[in-house]
């Protein structure tokens, strides 16, 4: 059985606490309930591989697995959700990288110079490899809980302008630019002599409007999910900044319930679908690009030429993250193993 909750008002906070409540008062030989949650809305193409994911489970399992998936931030915001598996307030999350590099430093490594400008099936060979692995094992050592292999793509992200023409990274000096946060992206825009400003998603469509901010940092699906085509942006330079991932994360309250044969049903079943997710991802983002550019955007897509002499440019700004932020020795070998 999977069952998508929809909660508003007090009952959110209510049926969380009943939901943790009937954990403790399971049966020992209860079957164990998946509750999973996410911050998107039901359509999103995470939440709808989410979805298929738990329906397979719940199939094959003989309907000994049930998954219960609260969408829409019900349960906890991507801020939140992470040390909310840790705890075992909650079964799972499919959690974006960002939030999860607080815990574990060594993630910010995808925002590092040294990936920008690589396409999509370049970074998942990255994030599939030994890197990737590495890390999901630091994480899971790190927060006690269990990050499987095989992560659901969000997205490229590039960079996106009012009134200034983008044709060329240099184009972006003397812009004040939106960026989702992180210092990789800081680095890279002072880099380019723009200005990084940092501030929350909402207030964006209105710092478009009254010319506060110049450009922002996003990708085509979220502008046109936003809307934000309508608050003045007009130009879209696709330099692939970032390549975001989802990691799946398990609490061992609900793992530790499994047999090792449902466990390898549950990791067998999840891979099944990281492909197709990422397949869908690519071709939303796609179809939100022919949406923008029918509405007028102009789009240029980045040189390999001119992504490759940015990564040269950026190397002592590197140095320096790799510095600041401790990344482990073996990251920084495997990481550039994965670049061979």
């Amino acid at each position: 059985m999977i069952l998508i909750r929809k909660l508003s008002g007090l009952s959110r906070l209510a049926s969380a606490t009943v939901l943790m409540t009937a954990f403790a008062a399971l049966p020992a030989l209860a079957e164990p309930n998946l509750t999973i949650t996410l911050d998107t809305p039901p359509s999103h193409v995470r939440n709808v591989y989410v979805g298929r994911f738990a329906e397979a489970l719940t199939e094959r399992s003989g309907g000994e697995l049930t998954v219960e998936v609260f969408d829409s931030g019900q349960l906890y915001s991507s801020r939140d959700s992470g040390r909310a598996v840790a705890r075992g307030d909650v079964g799972m999350a499919i959690e974006s990288t960002a939030p999860l590099s607080r815990i574990e430093p060594n993630l910010t490594i995808f925002e590092f110079p040294m990936f920008s400008g690589l396409n999509i099936e370049q970074m998942n060979v990255v994030v599939d490899g030994p890197l990737g692995q590495r890390l999901g094992a630091m994480l899971s050592e790190k927060m006690g809980v269990v990050a499987l292999t095989g992560w659901y793509i969000l997205g490229e992200i590039n960079t996106y302008s009012t009134n200034a023409p983008l044709n060329a990274l240099e184009d972006l000096s003397g812009l004040q630019v939106r960026h989702p946060g992180g210092v990789g992206a800081v680095a890279y825009l002072t880099e380019l002599g723009a200005n990084p400003v940092s501030m929350p998603f909402t207030d964006v469509p209105l710092a478009l409007q009254q010319g506060a901010v110049d450009a922002i940092v996003s990708s085509n699906a979220s502008i046109v999910s936003a809307s934000l085509q309508e608050t003045g942006l007009s130009y879209a330079y696709i330099n692939r900044m970032v390549i975001g991932y989802y990691m799946p994360i398990i609490s061992h309250a609900y793992w530790d319930q499994l047999t090792e044969d449902q466990q390898q049903l549950f990791r067998d079943t999840w891979a099944e679908f990281v492909p197709q997710q990422r397949a869908a991802a690519a071709e939303q983002q796609a179809e939100a690009r022919a949406t923008l550019e029918a509405g007028g955007m102009v789009f240029v897509d980045q040189p390999a030429e001119e992504a490759a002499a940015l990564r040269v440019r950026l190397q002592p700004a590197q140095e320096a993250m790799i510095s600041d932020l401790g990344i482990a020795p073996d990251i920084l070998e495997l990481a550039r193993d994965a670049l061979q």
